[in-house]
């Protein structure tokens, strides 16, 4: 499917605040200065008579814009939701103004909405957005036929390149020759500030996103929704130490990208994420899944 072909949708009036214009399929794009807002926004499409849909949840500071790369191989006939939390794609005083049992709700909401219409549902998820997609894997294990989940945060962790890369992102910085910096920038969704006063906010959000990981840390093993989940060897904010917990998932395929970081997979690493996501496609279309290769 072109990129021209993947637009957003109009959906019913009551849910219109939620939807958004079309997607951009360009991830890496370099040099310039960050627009403020302009390419973040929450996604949906709605095939009429569609059977099946694809829920995305993003991770904290991201946006839906992440997984541009998963969309080309969502068949032209799945309905997609991805929702742009609230306080993403602003300013950073807006992030510190909400709180994750917002987030909890909206992607909670976004799920019923789909279950309201489609009877199969593959979630695809990264960062924070695979603590709230086990969350609601426990709680509607027969509606979710699959879920393919990207760094998922069972211990956190912060690396002195993760560090710098968070403060360059805040202050607007756009690298050109460096992959990892870029895929960083390219996935935060909060628009530049450089008044460190504006970033107070962010730590509640912080506290409570630890708390989360910490609360979800012991749910792993009840997950029966088959699973892909691909951690990364060089993630700054994401532990190896997680693999322990995921390995004891009978639900989870677990695999591990040796050169991939939290935002950046290289070209042979991202194939292998996307051959992972075309055959759960292909088998929830059948009306089947299994913890995929």
């Amino acid at each position: 499917m072109g990129t021209g072909q993947y637009f957003a949708q109009a959906a019913p009036e009551d849910r219109r605040r939620r939807r958004c214009a079309c997607l951009s399929l360009q991830i890496l794009r370099q040099g310039g200065v960050f627009p403020l807002n302009g390419r973040y926004q929450d996604v949906y499409r709605a095939p009429a008579g569609a059977k099946h849909a694809v829920l995305l949840l993003h991770g904290i500071l991201s946006a839906p814009q992440y997984f541009d790369f998963l969309l080309p191989e969502i068949p032209a006939n799945w309905a997609v939701s991805g929702i742009l939390l609230e306080g993403h794609g602003g300013r950073p005083v807006a992030l510190g103004r909400t709180r994750m049992a917002v987030w909890q709700k909206q992607a909670e909401e976004a799920l019923c909405d789909l279950m309201q219409h489609y009877p199969h549902i593959v979630i695809a998820a990264h960062s924070m957005g695979t603590l709230f997609a086990v969350r609601l894997a426990l709680k509607y294990p027969d509606r979710i036929s699959g879920m393919l989940l990207l760094g998922v945060p069972v211990y956190a962790h912060l690396t002195a390149f993760g560090a710098c890369g968070a403060l360059l992102c805040a202050a607007g910085y756009r690298p050109v020759k460096a992959p990892r910096l870029c895929a960083m920038r390219n996935a935060f969704s909060i628009s530049p500030d450089w008044n460190p006063l504006h970033y107070l906010g962010w730590i509640p959000r912080y506290r409570e996103l630890f708390a989360e990981i910490a609360h979800m840390r012991g749910c792993y093993r009840r997950l029966t929704v088959p699973s892909a989940a691909y951690q990364s060897a060089r993630d700054e904010f994401v532990s190896l130490r997680s693999l322990e917990t995921l390995q004891q998932s009978q639900a989870i395929r677990l695999h591990v990208l040796r050169h991939a970081s939290h935002f950046y997979y290289p070209a042979d690493e991202q194939a292998r994420i996307l051959c992972t996501w075309r055959r759960m496609l292909r088998m929830v279309s059948g009306k089947r899944c299994q913890a995929t290769d």
